[in-house]
């Protein structure tokens, strides 16, 4: 994990401590206390008993009550909850609000920027204490937002300018992953499919699969864009497959990785036989394709719970420094299923 200037957010005394306590006591992961606590997913028996330990050494307790004179709502405005990413982002953020007491008001932006603004100014008006927002365009700060004083912590994608603390990790960083880890597989026609390049993250994703390709020498890039609303993502996605005699996929999203393995089950033996993917944001589902998908997996517990502590820090502050763009990069981890 890389993080510049901040600390997160941390309340004083034994009732204060937080998952990343926990975990630390343990030798796991936030994520991994977080499957614990939630069950959300199968954990073995020696690591839930470590968990366990460590919460009972630390007196650990989910606190579930408010709190008189503190923070009581902040609202979270995510670009697309049908996407796998954004589902363990919130259930992060969830969990590691009511440890705080703090209660959360969910909007769906629907990757639509005037639902974006209409969420914002909801949420504004309602008067919540501070924002975690996943914006939907790298555009200018929308002007309700600009306007308002409240604080907000970005995730997963970025307005271009902003003067807010990001987290999230290394798009480009992780597109460059990506693509090398199919050209070590033996990909040579290695495609890119994935949304607007408005999208930060999309953007920034393509940058460094270009990026490892120039290392090798090739100069074109094959890139397909997807529209979000449109119904025609299969057809385009056989064709630029057949078209371009791709061996390698690198898709933007789970969204798209699962498009992409069932249109290879309409293609011809020797295009299955040769073809590898990879895609974003692992699924417990991924181990079950017919086809095998290795995925760059970010760990959402760790930005679910940077983000909450983060903003409640900046709430907290009194004389709150000049609001100066800040990132939070975590760690992604490959996990390979190819041959």
């Amino acid at each position: 994990m890389l993080f510049t200037h901040g600390l997160a957010y941390r309340p004083m005394g034994t009732k204060g401590l937080t998952m990343k306590d926990v975990a630390n006591r343990a030798g796991v992961s936030i994520t991994t206390v977080s499957h614990v606590i939630n069950k959300t997913r199968h954990v073995n028996q020696e690591t839930r008993a470590a968990v366990v330990k460590a919460m009972e050494e630390l007196e650990y307790r989910r606190r579930t009550t408010m709190q008189p004179n503190r923070i009581q709502y902040i609202g979270v405005i995510i670009a697309d909850v049908r996407e796998d990413y954004y589902i363990a982002v919130m259930k992060a953020i969830e969990t590691v609000a009511t440890d705080f007491g703090i209660s959360i008001v969910f909007c769906d932006s629907e990757d639509d920027a005037d639902k974006e603004e209409k969420n914002i100014k909801m949420l504004i008006d309602r008067k919540v204490d501070g924002l975690i927002l996943a914006p939907i365009e790298s555009r200018p700060i929308p002007r309700n937002l600009a306007k308002s004083r409240i604080p907000v912590v970005l995730i997963d994608r970025q307005y271009e300018p902003h003067p807010y603390l990001f987290v999230g990790i290394n798009n480009f960083n992780s597109g460059y992953l990506a693509a090398r880890h199919l050209q070590d597989k033996g990909c040579s026609a290695i495609g890119f499919i994935g949304y607007p390049k408005t999208v930060y993250t999309i953007k920034q994703r393509i940058m460094g699969y270009s990026a490892a390709l120039l290392e090798r020498g090739i100069t074109t890039s094959r890139v397909l864009i997807l529209s979000y609303h449109k119904e025609d993502s299969y057809p385009r996605i056989k064709a630029f497959i057949e078209t371009e005699h791709l061996d390698g996929v690198i898709c933007a999203t789970s969204t798209i990785g699962y498009e992409v393995v069932s249109v290879l089950d309409d293609l011809d033996t020797e295009a299955q036989r040769r073809m590898r993917i990879v895609s974003y944001d692992d699924n417990r589902w991924f181990d079950y394709l017919k086809f095998p998908v290795s995925a760059i997996s970010q760990p959402t517990a760790e930005i679910g719970s940077a983000a909450v502590e983060n903003l409640l820090q900046l709430i907290e502050q009194k004389d709150a420094p000049p609001a100066v763009k800040r990132e939070l990069f975590f760690d992604v981890n490959l996990i390979d299923r190819l041959d």
